[in-house]
This record gives C-alpha cells, sequence and structure tokens, in this order.
C-alpha cells in the first residue's frame, strides 16, 4: 500500500513540475524573438565613402520597418580583407550583418583572402553606382570614340587614372578595353579624390571614377565626361551622353547591398530583406537617396546572390586575363 501511495504522489509532483516548466520553455521562445537588439551593418571601408554614405542614410528611416535601430561600424583597411576575417567570427544570428558590394569580391581574385564570394550569404542589393570617364577641360578628346580612336592608335601610352588597382573602377575600366577594343596604361591612384585631383591638374589623360567622383569639378569647368556606362542618361546628368549612344555597347557599375554571415537563419534574413525593401520604398528614404546621389537598384535575396556569382565569375576572367595581382600567377 505504501508503495501505491508513493507512486501516486510521485506522478502527481511529476505533472506539478510540468506546469511550471512549460511556461518557462514559452518564455524562452519569447525570448528568441528577432531582432531583439540593434543590428550592427560592418562597413569595411571609412566613414564618408559611397557604401557608408548609402547605409547611414537608412538610419532614421529602417527602425519603421525593422523595429530597432541600425548601427554602422566601419572597419577600413587592407583592401577591405581585415574587416570580413573579423565578421566571419561573429554570432551569426542576424544581428551582425556586413555591407556587401563590387570591390567585396573583386579583391578575392586579387590575392589569396581566407574567404570569397560564397562566404557569406546576400541579403538584398540596394544600389548601383554607375562609372564615367572623365578628361581634363582642355583634353583634345570630345568623347569616348575620341580616347578609344587614339588609345588604339598608341596602345598602352593613353594614362587612364583609377581609384586603385583591383578595384572596382579598374575592373570596370579593364572589361571597357574588352569591349572596346584598345589597351590604356592604367595609373592607380590612393582613391577616387587622388583620382580627380590628377585629372584636373592633367596628370593623365583620362580617369574612371563614379559620382558623386568628380561632380563638382564638372560643374566648375575643371573636366569633362567622356561618357556615363549605364543604359540610358543618368536623370541628375542628362548631359553626359552614355557609351551606347557612342556606338560601344557597353554599361556596368558598382553594385552595393547587404549579406548575413553563414549560417544566419532564413527566416531572419528574410525579415532583414524585407524591412530594408520596405524602406527603399518609404518615400522619406527615397527623399534622402536622391540628395545624396544614390541610384537605387533593389534585388532581392535571390537575384542579389545571382548576381554576385554571375560578378563573381567575370571578376576572375578578368584577372586572369589581364595578369593581375598574385593569387593566380
Amino acid at each position: 500500500m505504501k508503495g501505491l501511495k508513493w507512486f501516486f504522489l510521485t506522478g502527481i509532483l511529476g505533472v506539478l513540475c510540468l506546469v511550471f516548466v512549460l511556461p518557462t520553455f514559452g518564455e524562452g521562445k519569447q525570448e528568441e524573438k528577432f531582432p531583439s537588439r540593434e543590428v550592427e551593418i560592418m562597413i569595411p571601408w571609412a566613414a564618408g565613402g559611397a557604401t557608408d554614405i548609402v547605409f547611414r542614410t537608412f538610419t532614421t528611416v529602417i527602425p519603421k520597418y525593422l523595429g530597432v535601430p541600425i548601427i554602422i561600424t566601419n572597419k577600413p583597411g587592407g583592401a577591405a580583407v581585415p574587416g570580413y576575417v573579423e565578421a566571419m567570427t561573429k554570432k551569426p544570428d542576424g544581428h551582425y550583418i556586413v555591407a556587401w558590394a563590387t570591390p567585396s569580391i573583386t579583391v578575392t581574385h586579387m590575392q589569396q583572402t581566407p574567404y570569397d564570394a560564397s562566404s557569406f550569404e546576400p541579403i538584398i542589393n540596394i544600389s548601383t553606382a554607375p562609372v564615367w570617364f572623365l578628361a581634363p577641360a582642355n583634353s583634345p578628346y570630345k568623347d569616348l570614340r575620341d580616347l578609344v580612336a587614339d588609345a588604339k592608335k598608341r596602345p598602352g601610352q593613353v594614362n587612364l587614372g583609377n581609384a586603385g588597382s583591383g578595384g572596382g573602377t579598374h575592373m570596370i575600366a579593364l572589361a571597357f578595353e574588352t569591349v572596346a577594343g584598345c589597351k590604356f596604361n592604367h595609373v592607380p591612384h590612393a582613391g577616387g579624390g587622388p583620382t580627380v585631383t590628377a585629372a584636373v591638374a592633367g596628370q593623365v589623360d583620362a580617369i574612371t571614377v563614379g559620382p558623386p567622383e568628380g561632380v563638382a569639378q564638372l560643374e566648375a569647368g575643371q573636366l569633362k565626361c567622356l561618357g556615363v556606362f549605364t543604359d540610358k542618361r543618368l536623370t541628375q546628368f542628362p548631359n553626359y551622353p552614355t557609351a551606347k549612344e557612342q556606338g560601344i555597347d557597353f554599361a556596368m557599375g558598382q553594385w552595393r547591398g547587404l549579406a548575413a554571415l553563414k549560417g544566419t537563419p532564413p527566416e531572419r534574413i528574410k525579415k532583414i530583406h524585407d524591412a530594408f525593401k520596405a524602406a527603399m520604398e518609404d518615400p522619406e528614404f527615397k527623399a534622402l537617396a536622391e540628395k545624396a546621389g544614390i541610384i537605387l537598384d533593389y534585388r532581392n535575396t535571390a537575384d542579389f546572390k545571382k548576381l554576385v556569382e554571375r560578378e563573381n565569375q567575370f571578376y576572375e576572367t578578368i584577372v586572369k586575363s589581364a595578369k593581375l595581382g598574385t593569387k593566380y600567377k
């Protein structure tokens, strides 16, 4: 009898334990709500650069859609490699994401890096920045056709400045060479600013940069625009002709978006994507983006991933064919 009583007593205690424990599990699920705190965006370039400006423009609008603020952390230096390497050590819970842009993958073909184009999960593409060729105001070139004609007559002797060897503008210039059938002498500089300065001083024949780089000098009459690498003329700069208008079928820019760490839950990636997409459609953000000179180019997660994969293959081909960097030597 005592054994029977003990059996019933332990059974009752077990049920009571479940009653008290089950709510605890429910509370645990509530604590997993995402995002539960601010979301940090790591930008592996300096503050004030084009990528930095793109994401800082979101800071006042995104809380309406994400539910929490975003924090911008700049980790410049080392061609963005140190920033991405540090990012790979973070917890993949969606609260830490990275800026993911054209130079993010070009560097992986220029040198051996601890990551490649597949090491992060694309979330959303925000913008595509156009690239243009500019020349000193007193240049004999009237447009791209004059520049290309001269480069064909003097292969490797026409000096074309860029914002850094292996960077996005340099790569795009190399791709342009292939399409236009000419060869430049590529002159690297320490960023877009010094590149523009070199053109104003007449130290190079032309340069490859992208707005807002060169805008002030164009307006001041210190530089002229030879052509823009877009499908249509830029709304902000309707007087500058495209390469296609000049008979050169070439359009290419630099994309900028967001990526998550490997292992981040898909539902959290979707939550971030949806919030930024909604913010991109917000009238307040659109006004801020236009004022900052940001050209929006939305691509969802699947399309952005395809873009990154396609661009990765393209730049691998460019680096190998031009024998750039040290990775493939």
